[in-house]
């Protein structure tokens, strides 16, 4: 028999004994599927943001199905839909959604805060961070150069005049832009007429922001003497809100001087 023959005939017998090796351990050596962590992934939107505190949507769905977790509105793009979905699966009776946003804690554009430098380096927002803070006189605010906006897969981030902000409308609160700032100053908050949030995230004495932006927080406690139910502290020159005594009545936002308390409900933001 020729040599060449010979040597084909070999290798595909090889070849065939090893893919039914193959099959049979991929049979023997399979990973039982949980069927129900299967049905809950596919009730959600399939984002693998990390907002609801696992390592993506087949995490969550995983954790749900085995009993690490029994929340089952965490999914934030997916609203109260998914929530409502995995609940039937569970066969539970689902905890009310609230709907959140995420909010860019600073007011300081262009026209109430100065460029401390001329920057020709690389055009983001993490790279600016690693010269002198960032180009912007106050070392807290917003950079402006729009990483949060390159992040965000739904369109809801513009920056304009030097600050980012964020559509409520379009937000889905992943939490992909509150990863991708340097500086920190992008959070999720309630969607709610009544819930309020500070825009600022300078921790200067009152003097020195009100130097660096005509709009940053001062310190000055007018919103803690207003405020009735303790909602409302400072702590290192900055004021802060608690969503769980707050109880909407708007007055800390009345009375702020360089008014940088507003609330975040879609369509409605201040």
């Amino acid at each position: 028999m020729n040599a060449i023959v010979l040597t084909v005939i070999i290798l595909s017998v090889i070849g065939v004994l090893a893919g039914l090796l193959l099959s049979v351990a991929s049979i023997v050596m399979a990973v039982k599927k949980d069927e129900k962590a299967e049905k809950i992934e596919a009730a959600l939107p399939g984002a693998n943001c990390g907002s609801c505190g696992f390592s993506g949507c087949s995490g969550y769905a995983a954790a749900l199905a085995d009993g690490q977790t029994e929340d089952t509105n965490l999914c934030s793009p997916g609203g109260e839909q998914a929530a409502a979905a995995i609940a039937e699966i569970l066969g539970v009776t689902g905890g009310g959604f609230v709907r959140k946003t995420a909010v860019v804690r600073c007011r300081g554009n262009w026209d109430v805060t100065d460029m401390k430098m001329e920057y020709k380096g690389l055009a983001t927002c993490f790279a600016a961070n690693q010269q002198h803070a960032g180009i912007g006189a106050c070392r807290f605010g917003c950079i402006g150069f729009g990483d949060c906006a390159a992040v965000c897969e739904y369109g809801a981030i513009t920056v304009e005049n030097g600050l980012a902000s964020i559509d409520p409308d379009k937000c889905v609160a992943c939490g992909k832009c509150v990863q991708a700032c340097p500086k920190s100053i992008i959070a999720l908050v309630p969607a709610a007429d009544e819930d309020r949030t500070v825009l600022c995230r300078s921790a200067d004495k009152g003097a020195v922001t009100r130097k660096a932006c005509s709009a940053g927080c001062i310190g000055c406690m007018q919103c803690v003497k207003a405020c009735e139910h303790g909602a409302v502290t400072v702590s290192n020159f900055l004021a802060s809100i608690d969503p769980e005594k707050c109880v909407g009545c708007g007055k800390c936002e009345a009375v702020c001087p360089q008014h940088c308390i507003a609330s975040f409900a879609p369509a409605q933001v201040k």
